[in-house]
């Protein structure tokens, strides 16, 4: 006697199996907020007025520092490190894969060239330091972008030297299952506009999070959910 399987179960069956497929696995917020805080209190450069200045990051981390919260990031990334790329960056430099396990990248904006930090990064398309992080990271891992600030909309999103196509080739360096991916920003680039439209342009390719403090509580979420883009996201309404 063959046995029958129901209908209902065989979609399920399938649906978790497309999702294995795929690698589909969320970024925990609360390993995300502790990154980001670890970066703000370790490694965010000031500017010459003392206030907190724009750089991106780029790091990767063993699967459990971005779903296990009692993962601590500084097990692989250091202070002693943390410390050598705030120098780098308060100088005007970029780090290159600076320490010791050869796991961040960081620059701030190009002064010479008005480069942005998150071009400067991801550019040029196969042979940017990204790609050369990439080439170091081991098939399962996590893999963070963390921008100070939320990509500026006409230069990072809709120019000619726009960041899409370097966040695809991230991406599509990665298509291996349990593989995680995340896009950070902290603040928002207080001259934006229509950034609902933008930010699922970035979340289309990479999911995209804004990690904030509040009350010196550092908090994060996803910021596209269902195609709706989350208010926490989104500057404040006046």
């Amino acid at each position: 006697m063959v046995s029958v399987v129901p209908l209902r179960g065989v979609i399920i069956f399938l649906c978790l199996l497309h999702l294995c497929v795929q690698g589909v696995q969320d970024v925990n917020t609360v390993c995300l907020a502790q990154m980001t805080q670890y970066f703000y209190d370790n490694v965010q450069p000031k500017t010459k007025q003392g206030t907190d200045a724009q750089y991106a990051l780029s790091i990767y981390v063993p699967p459990a520092h971005c779903v296990d919260k009692h993962a601590k990031i500084k097990n692989v990334f250091d202070k002693e490190d943390a410390t050598l790329v705030k120098m780098l960056l308060n100088r005007g430099d970029k780090c290159e894969l600076c320490t010791e396990l050869k796991n961040v990248i960081a620059s701030r904006p190009d002064m010479k060239t008005s480069e942005h930090s998150e071009h400067v990064l991801l550019y040029p398309v196969g042979n940017s330091l990204m790609d050369k992080l990439l080439a170091k990271a081991r098939d399962q891992s996590c893999v963070v972008f963390y921008s100070y600030n939320s990509p500026c909309v006409t230069t990072c999103l809709q120019s000619a030297d726009n960041i899409l196509e370097g966040l695809r080739n991230w991406i599509n360096k990665r298509k291996i299952e349990g593989q995680m991916n995340a896009f950070v920003f902290q603040e928002i680039w207080d001259k934006d506009k229509d950034l609902q439209t933008e930010f699922k342009k970035i979340d289309e390719i990479v999911p995209l999070y804004r990690c904030r403090r509040n009350r010196n509580v550092m908090q994060c979420k996803k910021c596209v959910n269902n195609n709706v883009v989350d208010p926490f996201c989104l500057p404040k309404k006046k």
